[in-house]
């Protein structure tokens, strides 16, 4: 299969095989790197996958002036088996120890771009409430306590159950629900700094209209995730929903990396156990 991948890339692209990188980091997607990734190309592991929402999406943002670097795509394949973007090249955020200094501003770039994406209107974006996300939250986390039950007690996993059945349904509705056109999976992992300093973001497949909170959950790193919600004017309860929501991410995404590294699992057990210590 890789063989026969890498062909189809080498003849869409007029590129040797041998400069062409692959790349099974993707949950969804083996990944195929040209030139540190100034193209990248994605072949879906499952058949259920589907690249259409991200070639809309894609196509979207680009036609905005949303001021960060952006992928575009290049090539698509009639069958939905694969697609091409000329990529961001960068440094994933995920991969670099943060100074102050690039919190900063690194903060300020991705502040300044939600902003202007959130006040956006994709009338080809679905919606996706509150309620359905906790309901899909829930259902990851039932799929993710195999896991849990590695690293937590019973008692533990109680307390995190009563969290995400019980206290998590009730908060957030009070908060109040503000829609707008997200990102939907704005991670470290999604966001790249080149080497001038400019931020690029990656990786629009699961974008639709969330509450206006999600795109800060999965800001893992404190610092950056204060200094975007500082320079976004987030108000008390953006802050109380964010700080919700980013307790109950590690709780439903653990269960993703059942078959990771030990170190990647880790992460999100560390989270956990820093939540618990909280409580």
């Amino acid at each position: 299969m890789l063989d026969e991948e890498l062909q189809i890339i080498s003849a869409l692209t007029g590129i040797d095989r041998d400069n062409i990188k692959f790349s099974d980091n993707g949950f969804l997607s083996r990944g195929y790197i040209i030139d540190n990734g100034r193209i990248v190309f994605k072949f879906k592991k499952w058949p259920e996958v589907s690249y259409k929402n991200e070639i809309k999406m894609l196509n979207f943002v680009n036609s905005l002036n949303l001021d960060v670097n952006l992928q575009k795509v290049g090539w698509i394949s009639n069958d939905d088996s694969y697609l091409g973007i000329y990529g961001v090249i960068g440094k994933s955020l995920k991969s670099v120890d943060l100074t102050n200094d690039q919190r900063k501003d690194y903060g300020q770039q991705i502040a300044a771009f939600l902003k202007k994406l959130h006040s956006t209107t994709c009338e080809a974006a679905e919606t996706l409430s509150v309620a359905d996300e906790i309901s899909a939250w829930q259902t990851r986390f039932e799929k993710s306590k195999d896991v849990l039950s590695r690293y937590f007690s019973a008692e533990e996993i109680e307390k995190m159950n009563d969290f995400v059945y019980s206290f998590v349904p009730a908060k957030l509705p009070t908060l109040g629900e503000k829609m707008v056109f997200s990102h939907g999976d704005l991670g470290l992992g999604n966001i790249l700094a080149s080497d001038d300093g400019k931020i690029g973001v990656i990786d629009f497949s699961e974008s639709v209209y969330l509450d206006e909170a999600a795109d800060f959950m999965d800001i893992e790193d404190d610092g950056l995730c204060a200094e975007i919600l500082d320079s976004y004017g987030a108000d008390d309860s953006l802050r109380e929903k964010v700080a919700v929501r980013r307790a109950i991410h590690p709780m439903f995404v653990i269960g993703t990396y059942r078959d990771r590294p030990e170190a990647e699992i880790n992460h999100f057990a560390t989270k956990i156990r820093q939540w618990l210590h909280q409580k």
